[in-house]
């Protein structure tokens, strides 16, 4: 499904590029180093196409974003606040500005699926961006995001 939906939608651009498919073990580093188990329509996304090279970022992409948070973001600013501004989210795209679309978990360690969010990088906050993982590769890649 998503790599229909982004082959049609890649059309309209010249810089995205669909990848190969994700290995299984990849996603489950990707898991284990983000700390969340990833929500189902990530994961058949990431399975699909690994990345596409523009705004989708591949597993080895997250791990590498969450990893460079860690060392940098979580000097600037207090444990509970880092854990609420920046490690309470699962972020697999990106704008090119430094801002991340991205899935919010709850306290509890649930992933929020109602919905995706921008999550932007000057203010260390979240906004609503789009219902699904569908209504934001359909936005984005018709400048709607």
């Amino acid at each position: 499904m998503y790599r229909e939906l982004l082959g049609e939608q890649i059309k309209k651009v010249n810089w995205a590029q669909l990848q190969n498919p994700c290995p299984e073990d990849e996603i489950a580093e990707a898991e284990k180093v983000v700390g969340y188990t990833f929500p189902d329509d990530l994961k058949a996304l990431l399975r699909e196409t690994n990345g596409d090279r523009w705004f989708l970022l591949s597993a080895k992409e997250i791990i590498e974003n969450v990893e460079r948070n860690r060392s940098i973001l979580s000097e600037c600013l207090e444990p509970d606040e880092y854990l609420e501004k920046v490690d309470r989210y699962i972020f697999f795209a990106t704008n090119g500005c430094g801002d991340y679309y991205c899935y919010r978990v709850s306290e509890n360690g649930e992933v929020d699926t109602s919905a995706i969010y921008i999550w932007e990088h000057e203010e260390f906050e979240a906004r609503y961006a789009a219902k699904d993982l569908k209504d934001a590769i359909i936005k984005y890649y018709n400048d709607e995001l």
